[in-house]
């Protein structure tokens, strides 16, 4: 046996071989009494003779195994117990955001093509456009950085090289270059112009290209001594010199969403009363019930024929009803919120689920699906969180895991004159301080993850991801204002008296959306 596999293999053989032959004598259990035939058979010497020798052999192989081979398993087996494994889990450096850089305001004077183009003519010696030997050859689209000479004025200054010269202004430029002066982003370690690293989807990354910085040494001297595992990134390089990112959207885009829900049917005009209503919603949403499940339960206990997609049409018009009164309603929010994602899947594809949720008073304040996880979902998740407050508190606190693009959406808001501490739980054990402390806020939005997944699973996934935010809003409707939590004593978290205590779960559906038309109009 040339393997640990092949031994195994022969081992398994031999045990079902065994258990072939013990299916052909079981059977004799049955008869009370052996037919001649069969008993002659059993009683065959070279039957007998090779039943004990199988005996000996599974004694012998038994004996080999307790006695060489099991001590030095189980020595080898308590190794690998007591083996701490490295953690090889690269950190996310390739989006480490640094602090805010320096902003300066104060716009250089800049040349004007016009006007250095009336004075060639007033002095007699009028500037023409650049003469070229091969006009395709020259890919330049753009204008000069300086003056806004148009490329007619522009020279090719290294043979297609990415070096530019102008005609008009005399100077110098790459595709990068933006004109020289007070006016840019500063690096706030040396005070050194960033200039453009990369242009991703939704910011642009600027770069501190000095040697001389003092972040960059830092960096640089914790390289040398093997401490800059933190700013290893995901291609195996580390991240040494300042770098920042310039948002692509502000914050007025995010606040124009349209995220409004159509609805299907017109609620006043079903064919059915607003009871059946009531019990539609409290099936499909409290229960977590498919709409196939809801329909039959309505047929088979209140003996009413409903369709299933009649439930859906339902359950779609009563999400764009009420959607107003999830979203305006005043509610009373700490100054501590836990934010986490999950996924769910739309015509099997991933779309994540951005959950923030005061974890005191258990009320949902941000839960909008995107088909993306990146930093403008992140900031739009946010922006919902803020929009609940009045006035948004001097101390407020966000708790995340560690997905970097909550770091860049502080540093978003911070461009707006909007503050907050961020604190970040790290995996799942507690290496760091802060994730130690801050650990049950992040599992109880852990737990509102799985809340809301007992609820999807039961509706067999979604065609589109409207479908799925319908779904939502009557989700977090249910779990603010209907579902009672054991942390709060047994209240909803939206405690202000807006049912009596006779009314049953149905009836307070209907009182939700009769309360949801007064949002519509403010």
């Amino acid at each position: 046996m040339e393997s640990i596999t092949q031994i195994l293999q022969s081992i398994n053989s031999f045990s079902k071989q065994s258990f072939k032959f013990s299916q052909f004598i079981e059977p004799l259990l049955l008869l009370k009494k052996l037919p001649s035939d069969i008993s002659y058979e059993l009683n065959n010497d070279d039957f007998i003779f090779n039943l004990q020798q199988a005996f000996k052999h599974i004694d012998w192989l038994n004996d080999y195994f307790k006695n060489n081979i099991n001590n030095l398993l189980i020595k080898e087996v308590s190794k690998l117990k007591n083996h701490k494994s490295k953690d090889t889990t690269i950190p996310y450096a390739d989006f480490t955001v640094d602090k805010p850089p320096l902003f300066k305001k104060n716009l250089p004077v800049q040349l004007d093509f016009l006007s250095i183009l009336n004075d060639s003519f007033n002095s007699g010696n009028p500037l023409k456009p650049v003469k070229r030997r091969n006009p395709d050859s020259f890919s330049f689209m753009g204008v000069c950085p300086f003056c806004g000479a148009p490329k007619e004025y522009i020279y090719d200054n290294n043979s297609g090289k990415g070096q530019f010269q102008c005609k008009a202004c005399k100077n110098t430029f790459t595709i990068k270059t933006s004109p020289s002066g007070a006016s840019g982003i500063y690096c706030p370690y040396c005070n050194t112009k960033l200039v453009l690293k990369h242009d991703r989807k939704g910011f642009l990354v600027f770069a501190c290209s000095s040697k001389k910085c003092e972040h960059y040494k830092a960096n640089k001297k914790l390289l040398s001594e093997g401490k800059a595992e933190h700013l290893k990134t995901s291609s195996g390089q580390y991240l040494l010199h300042y770098h920042y990112r310039e948002f692509k959207f502000d914050l007025e885009t995010l606040r124009k969403v349209d995220d409004t829900v159509s609805g299907p049917v017109n609620l006043s005009r079903i064919h059915y009363d607003q009871k059946v209503l009531g019990l539609v919603l409290t099936y499909y949403v409290n229960y977590g019930l498919s709409s196939r499940k809801t329909a039959l339960i309505l047929k088979q206990v209140h003996g009413l024929r409903i369709s299933h997609q009649t439930v859906i049409n339902y359950a779609g018009s009563v999400s764009a009803v009420i959607k107003p009164l999830i979203d305006k309603y005043p509610y009373k929010i700490g100054n501590t919120l836990s934010g986490d994602e999950t996924y769910i899947k739309v015509r099997g594809k991933d779309n994540y689920v951005f959950f923030w949720s005061d974890p005191v008073n258990k009320i949902i304040t941000s839960y909008k699906i995107y088909p993306v996880r990146d930093t403008l979902c992140a900031c739009r998740s946010i922006n919902d969180c803020l929009s609940k407050y009045q006035k948004i508190p001097d101390d407020l606190t966000l708790i995340t895991d560690g997905n970097p693009i909550y770091n860049a959406a502080q540093v978003f808001f911070e461009i707006n004159d909007i503050y907050f501490d961020l604190h970040q739980v790290i995996g799942v054990k507690n290496k760091d301080e802060e994730s130690k402390k801050y650990r049950p806020f992040k599992q109880i939005e852990e737990r509102l993850n799985r809340t809301y997944k007992q609820n999807y699973y039961g509706t067999n996934g979604y065609d589109r991801l409207e479908c799925a935010n319908s779904y939502m809003v009557l989700f977090v409707c249910f779990f603010n204002f209907l579902r009672q939590h054991s942390s709060l004593d047994f209240k909803t978290p939206v405690d202000d008296e807006l049912f009596d205590d006779s009314m049953l779960m149905p009836e307070r559906w209907l009182k939700l959306i009769e309360l949801s038309s007064q949002y519509h109009i403010n």
